[in-house]
């Protein structure tokens, strides 16, 4: 019986000891340059799980920098690049089948990317994230077109300095949690499509405007702020929706003008930024800045 029980005793003891073991992640560290040709554009899909997410320019003209650290129990990368057609894929894929949760950096699983753009070559950007803390930076590069999907956490996206060539298209779709994008007028849009889901979300659309600029912001459950420039011309038309369960809180500098809005720097609708809001469920607070 002894013998029985010292036979049961080790088995546990190796039992806890590969429990203990299995706890002890390890990190893995991915850090790779890729350069576009010359006279190519850079068509650059990020496609991220999880995890702390910040992308912002490079000290380089035409390379593109991705660094990635992430636990190898939990992710696993996949990244590849085709020089000659341009394309660079970014991936960080969860090992686990629920992944949608929220990311949690305060437990044993890491998983950070930071990727570094170029400002010296034309940029189409795809991004979708699905759950974490998401910061960008886009000023001062070649941005053609961004495209950005984030289904849970934190986001920040600004641009600080204007985007160096027009961009024809501006794509942003959010769906729960708080979200920040700052400056957007700097990415010089000709057209740009906000759309948020339940949350707080501040949209600022000051900066360099592009002249006859059109946005769109649809809005669904949460508390948002819709910022329009002072010194650019503005026409924005604000309704439909869940407008009237919404509550609205409208500058005092928009003044109604038959179905719309406009502003005093307001002339011509072929400079003005024209733009539509769909209030949804919640507080709208629409301000000149």
């Amino acid at each position: 019986m002894k013998d029985f029980r010292l036979v049961v005793l080790a088995c546990l003891l190796t039992w806890v000891a590969g429990s203990v073991f299995a706890q002890s992640y390890e990190t893995v560290k991915f850090d790779e340059r890729y350069t576009a040709a010359k006279g190519k554009t850079l068509d650059i899909e990020l496609d991220i799980d999880a995890g702390e997410v910040d992308v912002l320019p490079a000290d380089s003209r035409d390379e593109v920098r991705v660094v990635m650290r992430y636990t190898e129990e939990a992710f696993r990368e996949k990244v590849s690049f085709d020089e000659k057609r341009g394309r660079l894929r970014i991936q960080l894929d969860s090992r686990k089948w629920k992944k949608w949760r929220s990311y949690d950096s305060d437990n044993d699983e890491r998983a950070e990317v930071t990727v570094y753009l170029p400002d010296g070559v034309d940029l189409y950007i795809t991004s979708k994230i699905s759950a974490g803390d998401i910061s960008m930076e886009l000023g001062g590069l070649r941005l053609k077109e961004f495209s950005f999907t984030n289904f849970a956490g934190e986001v920040e996206v600004s641009f600080d300095t204007p985007n160096k060539v027009v961009m024809d298209m501006l794509d942003i779709n959010v769906k729960v949690g708080e979200t920040r994008f700052l400056a957007l007028g700097n990415a010089r849009f000709r057209r740009a499509d906000v759309n948020a889901g339940i949350g707080e979300m501040e949209v600022d659309f000051t900066g360099a405007l592009e002249k006859g600029a059109k946005a769109r912001v649809d809005l669904d459950i949460g508390e948002a702020t819709v910022i329009l420039p002072e010194e650019t011309g503005v026409r924005a038309r604000i309704g439909g929706g869940l407008s009237f369960l919404s509550s609205k809180e409208i500058d005092y500098g928009l003044r109604k003008r038959g179905r719309a809005y406009i502003n005093d720097a307001y002339q011509s609708d072929e400079d003005a930024l024209m733009v539509s809001i769909t209030p949804g469920l919640g507080e709208l607070n629409v301000r000149l800045q």
